[in-house]
Formats: C-alpha cells, structure tokens, sequence
C-alpha cells in the first residue's frame, strides 16, 4: 500500500482543434475513474418493449471531465484535489476527492442539504471537505487509512465527507471513523448521498423531512364517480409528460388546475430545462389557475373538501398549486428511477409544494418505490381512496406490470408547520416499512 506521490506530475489530457479531449495519453484517468465505476452504483441492464435492452440506471456522477478538475488540468479551482492509496503495481485501490480549503478565496464553505440546512466548514479552524470516496472490496482499510490521513488533528476543527447512503461498504468506514450521517443531498442523477460529519455541532432536521412515503390519516373516499367521468374523456386529450424517465411515454396527466388554466398543460414552467425556458418565454409568465376540467369532473370537489377540513390554510386556494389526472399505463408503464428536484420550490418547508396522492384506480401489479434518507427503501402499494404524501425531492420509481391503467388525482399543496406535525403523527398510526437496499458488486 502506498499513498499518492505528489511529486509525480501526471500529463493531462489534450484536445485537438475541434475534437473533444483526449484522456488515454494520461493513464491516471483511467486508473482513477474505475475505481469509481467499479464499486458505485452499479449498471442495471433490463428488458424493456420489444425485448430493446435499455439502462435501469445510466448515470455516472464521476466522468473523466470530473477528475480533470480535481487533477487540476484546468486552470481553475485549484482548491479541488484528489487524493489515492495504490498497490505496487500503481492501480488505485482507494480514492477521495476534497477541496483544500485553504486554496479557496474565502474563509467559508457551506454544504446545503436536500432540505435547506446548510453545514458551514471553517479554513480558519482547519475544517476539512471531502466531497466523494471510493475503494475496491478487500480494500476498506486502505481507504480508511487515506481519510484518517485528512481528518484534522484538531478538537475543534470538523471534517464532513459525502458519500451515496447505499454504499455499504463506504458507510461502514466512516462508522468506524467516529462520523456520524446528520443530513442527505440528493443530485439529478438520482444519488442519495449522506452528509457524514465528525466534530462540530449540529441541529438534526425535522422527523416529517426524513418522512419519504407516508399514509395520511385522511377518511378514504369512494374513487368510482370520479373514475366515471376521467372515463368519459378523449384519451388522446392526455398529455404526454415531459422527461427522460418516461419509458416508453408510458406516463401522462390532464391537469385539474395547473399553469396558464389549460388542461393539456400538466408541467411547471420553472422546473423545466433552459432550452425549453428559451423557446416558451411566454409559459414563463403563467400563473396557475382552475381548467375546464375542475367543472367537468366536479368529482374532484370531494377530495378539495376532505383535505380542506385536515388543513384549513387550504381554504385559501392560493395554498393549492397544480392538481393533476396522472395516469400510468397498464403492462410495462414505468418510470424510471429519479428525482424531481428541478423544483427549487418543492419541499415541506414552510411555503414550499408538497405532493399528495389519491389513487382512483389501481391494481394489483403496480408498484411504488421510494429511496430513504438511510440508503433504504419502501415498497409502497397505495389503496384506493387513500391518501398519501410522497417526497419527490427523493429518489423514486413507479411501475405498472397490471392489466389496467393506474390513475392518480396529485395535489400540490403548500407546505407549513401543521402539515409537518400531521405528517408526523400519522406516521405513528400507519407505519411504513424499508428494506436494505445496498448496491452490490
């Protein structure tokens, strides 16, 4: 085992005029991305329509383009490193990467969590960030012992590292060393990675923000006459939803209330891509308001009524954002692991959107699953009528294998102190189960 030679200087990459870069002339490259892709989240390879193979999980957080900022090959941010421990014949067996902060051009670094918390870290006080870590199985120590070489010597100094919660392997380590995992960031490509922090002190977050999928204790409501009429509608009026995790464009929605009043228009203009900012600078300004829907399935009124009494705030309709028909195609409707982060508004902070769902119909094949702040999961089968919350900020799938499609009536509502509390409290009447869900090699 040995540590990083620092006097070794690794030759970057080169990108020839009009070519992209070229990373085989440094081998390091290489080295250093397989010890990543070889023991994180694993490539999942699934059969989908017409036996076309497709990737459960295409992602990588790491990419070559990655390591040449923390290489340093760029000429800007220095304060990004990497560091390694490799065997005697130069593989990398245990990698981190952390920013010096005593390189950066301010005394301050602050890690924000999924739920707003921010953890600030100190140069000042010798504070220490790493931001990602990774070793081979039968190497934990070696990783272990490239970390203890970053942990301050200080008391009163504190280190956080971040690493995906259902890495086991990584989790163990950092037990080992004395962390403790206080906090989650969740990224775009679907991670749920643990704000680890050892010395300092901290603030837990609230119950209801670890709270992933809970029954409410809200009274079932009859679903048919509501299933009636979505049934007396054009299905062609359904909207196709926008995004790449809607395999086979197996998911589409009419919206009940929604931006700019129309039924047809099922998404939120602010949490789309900028391309499509660019193209729809009108949508940007729309408001939301009641569609034509909300008189023609006035079914609905019901569920308005039920959560209304739960939550008086709610009587003041400017505290109900979209409220949407989702439907989940029957036979293979599925959508793929993800996040809906794009919504810099969604959360259950006061004045952020929370998601309540109604099922009207379901059956007996469809599945939901959602990824815990701990790294586990909960299977989720929700009856009809029920209501449910779902943190969407959270990594999650939904798949229907039945015969019939599924619909959801999905509320928008926004968010305050009495809906956490009752979040809380149902969670003690109707508990959820998880289940260990740790990637394996």
């Amino acid at each position: 085992m040995r540590f990083r030679n620092q006097n070794i200087n690794h030759p970057p990459p080169i990108k020839p005029m009009g070519e992209p870069w070229n990373y085989s002339v440094s081998p390091i490259y290489q080295n250093i991305l397989n010890c990543f892709w070889e023991t994180q989240r694993p490539y999942e390879i699934k059969k989908y329509r017409n036996n076309n193979p497709r990737l459960r999980d295409p992602f990588r957080k790491i990419n070559a383009y990655k390591v040449q900022q923390y290489l340093n090959h760029m000429n800007k941010n220095p304060f990004k490193e990497v560091d390694w421990v490799e065997d005697d014949k130069g593989v990398v067996r245990g990698v981190i990467m952390f920013y010096d902060l005593h390189k950066m051009n301010r005394d301050t670094k602050k890690v924000k969590s999924f739920c707003g918390n921010q953890y600030e870290l100190d140069r000042t006080k010798g504070d220490v960030f790493i931001k990602e870590i990774a070793c081979y199985k039968g190497y934990e120590e070696w990783l272990e012992k490239l970390i203890q070489k970053h942990i301050p010597k200080s008391q009163d100094s504190k280190i956080i590292v971040e690493t995906d919660n259902q890495l086991k392997r990584n989790r163990d380590i950092l037990d080992r060393l004395g962390f403790k995992c206080i906090d989650n960031i969740i990224s775009s490509f679907a991670d749920l990675y643990g704000i680890w922090i050892r010395g300092g002190e901290y603030k837990p977050i609230e119950k209801a923000q670890k709270i992933s999928v809970q029954r409410l204790d809200v009274p079932i409501i009859d679903s048919s006459k509501l299933m009636e009429q979505i049934l007396k509608l054009n299905n062609e009026d359904f909207s196709n939803h926008y995004s790449n995790y809607n395999k086979g464009n197996t998911w589409k929605g009419l919206s009940v209330r929604g931006y700019g009043g129309k039924s047809d228009f099922i998404i939120k203009p602010s949490e789309m891509v900028s391309s499509w900012k660019k193209e729809n600078q009108d949508k940007m300004e729309w408001k939301v308001e009641d569609t034509p829907l909300r008189k023609i399935l006035d079914e609905v009124e019901v569920y308005f009524q039920s959560l209304k009494k739960i939550f008086p705030h709610l009587e003041n309709e400017e505290n109900i954002e979209r409220v949407r028909i989702l439907k989940l195609e029957k036979g293979e409707g599925e959508l793929e692991r993800h996040t809906d982060i794009q919504d810099k508004n969604a959360g259950i902070g006061n004045g952020e959107w929370l998601r309540l769902h109604f099922p009207i119909q379901t059956n007996d094949k469809v599945r939901f699953t959602l990824w815990n702040c701990d790294g586990t999961k909960t299977n989720t089968k929700m009856g009809l009528g029920e209501c449910w919350y779902l943190d969407m900020r959270k990594p999650h799938t939904a798949v229907n294998g039945g015969n019939e499609n599924r619909f959801h009536l999905v509320f928008d509502i926004k968010s305050n102190k009495q809906v956490r509390e009752y979040m809380e409290l149902t969670s003690t009447k109707y508990e959820t189960e998880t289940e260990i869900d740790d990637y394996i090699e």
